[in-house]
C-alpha cells in the first residue's frame, strides 16, 4: 500500500514547528511530509517538502469575502482556521491526492499512520473530540463536501442571521469562543455520522489526543495530561473510565506548546542543534516583521 502524506498548514515561523515536523519524521519514516506555508517557514525545507500556501488560495480566498466573524477570537484567527481546509483540498486536487493524514503543527505524532488509517478506513475523515486537529482523510470527497457545507453555511440566504443566533446561543453556555470549523465539524458530523469518525474516544485501547491540557478523565500533572513512555516507544495515559489507554500523539493546544520539547523524551543532539538555530533565525525574523510592520 502507498504510505500517505502527513500535511501540516502553518502560517510564520515559530519555535515548536521543527518539533512537530522532525517527529513526525521520526515516527513515520515511510510517508512523505509535506509543510504547506509560507516565506518565514520555507527553510524547513529540509525537513519536509514546502509548498507556498499562497498557490493554492482560490477557494480560500473567495471564502474569505462571505466571511464574518462570529467568535470573541479574532477575525483573522478564526478565518485561517477555516481556510486552511479550502487550501487544503485545493493542494489535494492538484497533486492527485486522495488520502492523507492532516495535523495541526502544535502536535507530536507517535503512532504509525498507515496502521491506524486501516483502523479508521471506512470513515471519510476524523476528529478528535471535535476539533480537525487529527483528520485521517481517507477519501478526499468527503473533505471537498465538508468544504462546500461550510460556504453554504456563509452564503445561503440569511445565513449571516442564522450564523448569529447560532453565536448567540453559544455565549449563553460559553465565555469565550463562538462559530469556528469545530462548529461545522459538528455539524456537518451529525448530518453524516458515517463519514466522520471521533477518533478522541478511545478504539482498541488506542485514541489521539484531543487536548494535553483536556485532564478532567486523566491523571495530570502541571495542569497538563502526565504521559508515560514505555521501552517500545508507545505512550501511555491512565483515563478514570477507560483505564491505560495508548495515545497514538499529543496535543500541545495554547499555552502547553511550552511542554512539546520535553514530551520528544529526549532530545537528539541534531534537533538540539535545529532548534537552538531556528530561535535565533525566529528572533531575526521577529526584528525584520517589527522595522517592516
Amino acid at each position: 500500500m502507498k504510505q500517505r502524506p502527513i500535511i501540516f498548514i502553518h502560517n510564520f515561523n515559530h519555535s515548536y514547528l521543527p518539533l512537530s515536523l522532525w517527529q513526525a519524521r521520526k515516527s513515520n519514516p515511510d510517508s512523505e511530509i509535506i509543510l504547506i506555508g509560507d516565506g518565514w517557514n520555507a527553510h524547513f525545507d529540509f525537513l519536509a517538502e514546502h509548498v507556498r500556501a499562497a498557490d493554492y488560495r482560490k477557494s480560500a480566498s473567495e471564502f474569505a469575502r462571505h466571511f464574518v466573524n462570529f467568535s470573541t477570537n479574532p477575525s483573522d484567527f478564526e478565518r485561517i482556521c477555516l481556510e486552511r481546509w479550502f487550501i487544503l483540498d485545493e493542494f489535494m486536487q492538484s497533486r492527485g491526492i486522495e488520502q492523507c493524514l492532516y495535523l495541526d503543527s502544535d502536535i507530536l505524532q507517535f503512532g504509525n499512520i498507515m496502521e491506524d488509517a486501516r483502523r479508521f478506513s471506512s470513515f471519510g475523515m476524523t476528529v478528535a473530540g471535535i476539533s480537525g486537529h487529527s483528520n485521517f482523510i481517507n477519501r478526499r470527497e468527503d473533505l471537498s463536501d465538508f468544504c462546500r457545507f461550510i460556504m453554504e453555511s456563509y452564503t445561503r440566504e440569511n445565513a449571516h442571521n442564522i450564523l448569529e443566533e447560532k453565536y448567540r446561543k453559544f455565549r449563553e453556555k460559553h465565555e469565550a469562543g463562538g462559530i469556528s470549523d469545530m462548529t461545522f465539524f459538528t455539524e456537518f458530523r451529525e448530518l453524516h455520522p458515517d463519514r466522520i469518525l471521533d477518533i478522541g474516544e478511545p478504539i482498541e485501547g488506542m485514541a489521539y489526543d484531543i487536548a494535553m491540557s483536556y485532564i478532567e478523565f486523566s491523571r495530570n500533572e502541571n495542569g497538563i495530561k502526565k504521559v508515560e513512555k514505555l521501552p517500545d516507544g508507545r505512550l501511555e495515559v491512565f483515563m478514570r473510565g477507560e483505564g491505560t489507554v495508548e495515545l497514538r500523539n499529543l496535543h500541545f493546544q495554547g499555552e502547553a506548546k511550552k511542554y512539546m520539547k520535553q514530551h520528544l523524551f529526549g532530545t537528539p543532539f541534531s534537533l538540539e542543534i535545529i532548534y537552538r538555530l531556528n530561535m535565533i533565525y525566529l528572533l531575526g525574523q521577529r526584528v525584520l516583521r517589527k522595522i517592516f510592520k
